[in-house]
């Protein structure tokens, strides 16, 4: 109960004491791998993580954000899915978020439509944007933003460029083709997805019913290429999936 009260507390450079909290000083050393706080001097650092409020976020539970545009927000530690709602009111899954990368309106204008959701335990932090203009730099964090939002913008075109390419086995291959590769574990009979998906979600992903997905998969464990252990797909044949890319 304590840790999950520090974690969601402000603490500002002022408060004596709250650089010395353990639970803080992880906190503080997750910003580091950031690719936006990377090169910043160890005071910066020190000066985000007192600006900064961190949450815990449970496995397949939503991650609050701010829909007015002044708080940035970025996924410290962990893995969580960025879904968007089509015209039909259909959760489509546009965007796999990682440690380390800025998610919210910023990076998504207009996306009121929008959820993040865990897919593993994660920590999220928040962050005014007033406050992150002065330690950055206005001109240094609207070019991150930017670039960011590029990124974000030509990956969810991919990805939509996916849903509309082929029949639905061949998007399911390539989809699971794709999370083998970003999601690697090795096992002697393949290759783990090192994420537990479930079959809605993979439907999410290839813009399919969770029925017809369901049915997809279970033919290509019948064929010998893909197999579940413990509720983790594990790819048996990489070259039979391919094939259906053909």
């Amino acid at each position: 109960m304590m840790a999950t009260m520090l974690a969601t507390r402000t603490f500002h450079g002022s408060r004596i004491g709250a650089r010395r909290d353990p639970t803080r000083v992880v906190e503080c050393a997750s910003l580091r791998n950031m690719e936006i706080f990377r090169s910043l001097p160890s005071a910066d650092i020190e000066r985000v993580c007192s600006a900064a409020t961190f949450h815990h976020i449970a496995l397949r539970k939503p991650i609050a954000v701010s829909p007015e545009g002044k708080t940035l927000h970025l996924l410290a530690q962990g893995l969580a899915k960025v879904t968007r709602l089509d015209a039909n009111g259909t959760e489509m899954i546009v965007h796999l978020l990682k440690a380390g990368e800025l998610f919210g309106p910023q990076i998504s204008p207009g996306s009121t439509d929008t959820m993040v959701v865990a897919l593993r335990p994660c920590v999220a932090v928040s962050i005014r944007l007033a406050d992150m203009e002065q330690i950055l730099g206005s001109p240094a964090l609207a070019e991150e933003i930017d670039r960011v939002r590029s990124l974000r913008l030509t990956q969810m075109e991919e990805r939509l460029a996916d849903i509309c390419m082929g029949r639905v086995p061949a998007r399911t291959a390539r989809t699971v083709l794709r999370l083998c590769d970003e999601f690697p574990a090795k096992l002697p009979c393949g290759t783990k997805v090192d994420v537990r998906f479930t079959q809605k979600d993979i439907a999410n992903m290839i813009g399919a019913t969770r029925e017809v997905t369901s049915s997809t998969l279970n033919n290509f464990k019948r064929e010998g290429w893909l197999g579940m252990h413990d509720r983790y797909m594990c790819v048996h044949n990489a070259d039979g999936l391919r094939a259906m890319l053909a």
